[in-house]
């Protein structure tokens, strides 16, 4: 691999294969960590925890389509930057809608409000992969013209 890197011919397509492979292994130890079983898990915690490790790896992959596949360039240098710029406005949109939700469920059970928030928190994350792509793709188009 050193060597590969020395001489500068890694593809992009096998930079996004170990890019998503760390993802994955990363996610796996978070995921497995959250939906361990205690016993106060609840069933929306393990679901959101296992719905967000599926969003990460069908959202990256989109994302590397979304820059043009393997044809595409310069993906990690393009998808780092737009994830902290676009992830931080999402944060900001999350920290707005919790406690909004929490005052709209107010009286609802607890397992509705549960389950009402890990279906706020996963559309939210699958409208940053979207918004991503969406710069992605501009990028590319650009690129090709």
């Amino acid at each position: 691999m050193r060597e590969h890197l020395r001489a500068d011919d890694l593809s992009e397509a096998a930079t996004f294969r170990y890019f998503l492979a760390i993802m994955v292994f990363d996610w796996l130890q978070l995921t497995a960590i959250a939906t361990t079983p205690t016993p106060i898990i609840s069933p929306w915690s393990f679901a959101g925890s296992w719905i967000t490790l599926a969003i990460t790896v069908t959202g990256l992959m989109y994302l590397y389509l979304r820059n043009d596949g393997s044809k595409g360039k310069q993906f990690l240098h393009r998808y780092f930057p737009l994830s902290v710029t676009v992830g931080w406005k999402f944060v900001a949109v999350m920290l707005g809608v919790t406690p909004l939700l929490e005052a709209v469920l107010v009286g609802s059970s607890p397992e509705f409000r549960g389950w009402s928030s890990t279906v706020a928190i996963e559309a939210l994350n699958l409208a940053m992969f979207w918004r991503i792509g969406e710069h992605l793709a501009s990028l590319a188009r650009e690129r090709a013209a």
